[in-house]
Order: C-alpha cells, then structure tokens, then sequence
C-alpha cells in the first residue's frame, strides 16, 4: 500500500523538522518535503503531489490562508491540515472556507497529529473537539438568514443521526459502531448527505450541523 505523502509547510526550520522526525517513525507516513512559506508551498505541492499538507497559517512572503485557498483550487484532491499557535475560531472558519480539512495547534499531541493526517487522508475531517465547541457556540449566537433551509429538512431521520456524528468528529467506522449500521451503509448516507444539501466535503456538513443546531457538543 502507498504510504501517505506528506509537505510539511511552517517558517521555522526546526518545527518543520522535527515534526517530520516524528511523522517518519509510522510505517504508513512519508515526508515528501519541507517548506518555508507559501509560496514554496504552492511550487513543491505541484512538483511533489502530496496526499497531506500541513500548512502553517502565520507566514511570511504568502500566508497559510492564502496559500490553502490557492492550492485548493489547483489541486482540489489535496487534503490540507492548518497548523497554528492560535485556539480561535476565527482561523478555523477562515480555513475551512479557503478549503482546508482538518486544524490542528502546534502544541497537539503527536499521536493526534498522525490521527488527522490519517483521517484527512481518508476524505474525513478533522477539527480539535474544543474548537469545534467554540464554533458551535459562536454560530449559535448568530442569526440565521430567513432564506437558510430548515435544519435538515430534506434529511431522515437516520441521516441526521449519520450528520450530527460528522459534526462530532467521528469516522466512518466510529459512526457504523455507534449506531449499529455497516460503513458502507455509511457511506451511502453521507453520499446522500452530500448531495442533497449541496456539500462537497465532511468539514462543510460539520458546520452545517453545529449552524442549524443540529447537534450540542456541549
């Protein structure tokens, strides 16, 4: 089985390589390349094609943001994970709406690091629990336009349950587990998901259920 290729992307040397150290220590990871900004960022993504980009957000000459944004649109297949110093919500939405999939601190855990790459790598998301609180909470307090959908009203029963297990950051076989159903079943609800509230990705049906109060990770 081909190994996740992972670019590392952070303005400082000895972050980048130390986190590549720890990455090269799990069979299934490989660290294709490192990268001090942005736009380095953008020229090596082409050349090397990675399956993962750990992208810091605050650096100099093109910056994290801009940078997912970017590659988003020209390599859409590319999961990329936000790496930053900051626990704010603000940053989180700005990344998912630029494209990204997954957000991590710098100070994660390094077994948690792996988990997002993994997951990332297999189409799912990946927000910390605490963050995505702080969302639920901030878009709780915000007023929803009179022309958004009612929540899930296209969706069963079964689907809201499949969406608001997204929205907590589970798998696939996290899901079958907890509500006694097969993956690919799975699978096909969130296919139906997808496609009746016009979504792309687990990130955007996350937000969608913290927004329409679909779900309390209180």
């Amino acid at each position: 089985m081909e190994p996740i290729r992972v670019l590392i992307v952070d303005d400082y040397a000895l972050f980048r390589q130390g986190l590549a150290r720890i990455l090269e220590m799990e069979e299934d990871i490989i660290v294709v390349g490192e990268a001090g900004n942005g736009r380095e960022a953008l020229e090596l993504a082409v050349e090397l094609r990675p399956h993962i980009i750990l992208m810091d957000i605050n650096m100099p000459v093109v910056n994290g943001l801009e940078a997912t944004r970017k590659l988003h649109r020209r390599l859409p297949h590319v999961g990329i994970i936000g790496l930053t110093i900051h626990d704010d919500e603000e940053y989180l939405r700005e990344l998912i709406k630029e494209g990204a999939q997954g957000y991590l601190l710098k100070d994660t855990e390094p077994v948690r690091v792996v988990e997002a790459i993994r997951r990332v790598y297999r189409g799912e998301a990946f927000l910390p629990p605490n963050l995505i609180t702080k969302l639920f909470s901030t878009l709780q307090r915000s007023s929803v336009a009179e022309d958004d959908p009612s929540p899930g009203e296209e969706l069963t029963p079964r689907e809201k349950e499949v969406l608001c297990c997204i929205a907590q950051g589970m798998s696939n076989k996290e899901i079958a587990v907890s509500l006694y159903i097969s993956e690919k079943t799975v699978k096909n609800h969130i296919s139906s998901i997808f496609r009746k509230l016009d979504l792309t990705d687990r990130t955007q049906a996350a937000v969608y259920a913290i927004k329409q109060g679909l779900v309390n990770l209180d």
